[in-house]
């Protein structure tokens, strides 16, 4: 995704996966271990995603060198 792409949709499909995987480990079985496996994975990039679109450090920052 570039850098200019500020469109709505763009900047809350994280949010909006990352509560779909929520929901999904709230669920019973199997679909809980699913939810949990997934967000193993994704949440070191979540943080790295909230960290630099909320506090403009690391890769996701706005402002990057150039």
């Amino acid at each position: 995704m570039p850098p200019e792409s500020g469109s709505v949709l763009a900047r809350l499909l994280p949010v909006a996966g990352t509560a779909y995987l929520v929901y999904l480990a709230s669920q019973p079985p199997p679909a809980r271990w699913v939810g949990l496996g997934c967000l193993a994975v994704v949440a070191p990039f979540l943080s790295g995603w909230v960290l630099g679109n909320v506090f403009g450090v690391g890769p996701w920052a706005d402002g990057g060198p150039g």
